[in-house]
């Protein structure tokens, strides 16, 4: 369910506690939709929160919505924040302060050179370095900002008791321990194809600005929607290595 639903929801019943709680036709009340009101329903009948928070405490990680003071301020922002968002590790306010490296899986030399200066840089100027946790670029940011001492944010595209890619697992451990790994996926659920676009917003959103480094041609708008969070990314290419600032949107 989106944020708007999740807004106008909360704003009817007033927290989500209560939303949770509501009956059928108190759900239609609002305006919610059938198919809507018939899963939270059936999903209230079906799970009870104390098992599903226990289930979060033996995974060792913590859900936070977005009225909670530890739920990232500047994600707020975005058209589309996600109503609860869970992570493993540490949320700090400085975090606030983050820079988003993405990039391919497949990057040239110059490429990972490129991003482990930049990405060093910035953890060494006090930024957090925010990237997908992808192998390639993503994979060097995180290392080069936890070898700087520096902090890093990984954003998963599925629940966080599972590590895509398993090449990263080491990885998945070592942010936790100079940073998190977040998600607006519940544990349990498998990444696919559309998880990904939707966890681009998350990075962005979570960054002051995001740079993309070697990028396969130019930066694919329809499904990777850097432009619909209002925030400047930055595309450094490789061969010259010249930022170039681009208002998005």
């Amino acid at each position: 369910m989106g944020t708007v639903r999740f807004r106008r929801l909360e704003s009817n019943f007033g927290d989500l506690e209560s939303v949770w709680n509501a009956s059928y036709n108190e759900l239609r009340a609002t305006g919610l939709e059938d198919r809507p009101a018939q899963e939270i329903v059936a999903a209230r009948n079906n799970s009870s929160p104390d098992d599903e928070m226990a289930a979060l405490e033996r995974a060792g990680v913590t859900a936070v919505t977005w009225n909670h003071p530890g739920y990232p301020a500047r994600l707020k922002e975005i058209a589309d924040p996600p109503a609860v968002l869970f992570y493993k590790g540490t949320l700090l306010p400085s975090d606030e302060r983050a820079v988003a490296i993405v990039g391919t899986r497949s990057p040239t030399v110059s490429g990972r050179e490129a991003t482990a200066a930049l990405s060093r840089g910035l953890a060494q100027a006090g930024l957090t370095v925010v990237s997908g946790l992808a192998l390639g670029i993503d994979g060097v940011a995180h290392r080069s900002a936890l070898e700087a001492g520096g902090r890093t944010v990984a954003v998963l595209a599925g629940g966080l008791d599972r590590v895509y890619p398993k090449d990263h697992t080491r990885l998945f451990e070592q942010i936790q321990e100079q940073g998190a790994v977040v998600s607006e996926q519940p544990i349990g659920v498998r990444p696919d194809s559309r998880s990904f676009p939707r966890r681009n917003r998350l990075i962005s959103g979570m960054s002051l600005g995001s740079v993309v480094v070697e990028a396969a041609g130019p930066v694919t708008r329809s499904i990777t929607p850097w432009s619909r969070t209002g925030k400047p990314s930055a595309y450094r290419g490789v061969s010259s290595l010249r930022p170039a600032i681009s208002p998005t949107g």
